[in-house]
Formats: C-alpha cells, structure tokens, sequence
C-alpha cells in the first residue's frame, strides 16, 4: 500500500507567515524590515550571483532605498513574484527578530524532520565537538529505533544494536558532563 501524499505548504509561505506575524506583533514597520533584509543580503551573496536588485543608501538616498526595497518584499509577499530565490531565503530569515527567527527556522527544519540548535558565540571547538557527539550518537539510536519499529517487531538482532546504540548515547552524554564540568571549573 502506497503511503497518501501529505502535501506542504512552499518554504516561502512559512517564511512569509512568519514575517507577516513578527510585522504584526512589533514595531517594525516593513520597509525598515526590508532594509534589514538588503543589508544582509548584499553582505552575504557575491554580486556576481545577486538576483534581487535591493537598493542600499545614505543621506537622502536612503529613504528612496527603503520604498523600493518594501516594494520588493510585498512584492514576493503578495504572490507577484512567484519564487523566493534561495539566496533571498537565507538572508530573509535571518533578518527576522528574536523570537520570530528561531520560530521559522525550527518550523523551515521540522519540514525535513531536523531540528535546528544555535551555536553560543564564545564556544571552542571542542565544545562544539562534544556536543555534536551526542547528538550524533542520538541520531543513530533514532535511526535503529526507527528501523526496529518499522516491522512492529524487535529481533534479537535489532534489539542487540539498539541497547549497543543506547550505551553509545549514554557514553557521549558522560563525556559531555566531563566537559561540562572542565569548562565550569575554569570559569567560562
């Protein structure tokens, strides 16, 4: 039996949902949001591969910038523009305040079955590497879980590599706390 198509709505209507609530539920006004957006945009993509002719200004320039940048988000907001360029998208949700970020990027994530989780500015790489440990190793478990409950039976087998999977979760959490406890002991 064929698994029924569950169909989601385009990345770009989440994005829009989104900033169409942060709009709603802050001061900022579109136009400034949409001079965040140039901002970030122009900062992160090559102009070589720009497709959105954002405007950027001073002085008396920039109010005419900010009109013709607003114009172009509702532009894509309102459907004129079918197609968020995927260069767009990224700067798009980054722009996007606290907590209205963090939202749309887990509801971005959660489309793939991911989740997503901020790197603290001030890590070392071995706080980074720790961590990515455990969650590795949980992904595995979640992986031979998965596998195990696809048939609706646990074999020996299967139930071998799952407490195998599960001590290796476990371990990574230990060294984790190991590190926890170093990085506390020197003050960081």
């Amino acid at each position: 039996m064929k698994p029924v198509p569950q169909f989601l709505a385009p990345r770009q209507s989440v994005i829009y949902a989104h900033t169409r609530r942060m709009l709603d539920h802050t001061a900022v006004n579109a136009n400034s949001f949409a001079m965040s957006v140039a901002e970030r945009y122009v900062a992160t993509v090559a102009p070589d591969v720009r497709v959105v002719p954002f405007r950027l200004g001073e002085g008396d320039e920039l109010f005419a910038a900010m009109k013709s940048n607003g114009q172009i988000l509702r532009r894509y907001m309102d459907g004129t523009v079918k197609v968020l360029p995927a260069d767009l998208e990224d700067a798009w949700v980054l722009a996007l305040p606290e907590p209205f970020r963090s939202e749309c990027e887990r509801d971005l994530a959660q489309r793939r079955q991911r989740v997503t989780y901020q790197l603290p500015e001030n890590a070392t790489g071995r706080d980074f590497s720790t961590i990515a440990h455990v969650l590795s190793e949980s992904g595995q478990l979640c992986s031979a879980w998965g596998e195990a409950l696809a048939d609706g039976e646990i074999t020996e087998a299967e139930y071998a590599r799952l407490v195998g999977e599960s001590d290796d979760v476990m371990s990574s959490v230990l060294e984790f706390k190991a590190h926890l406890a170093e990085r506390r002991g020197q003050g960081k």
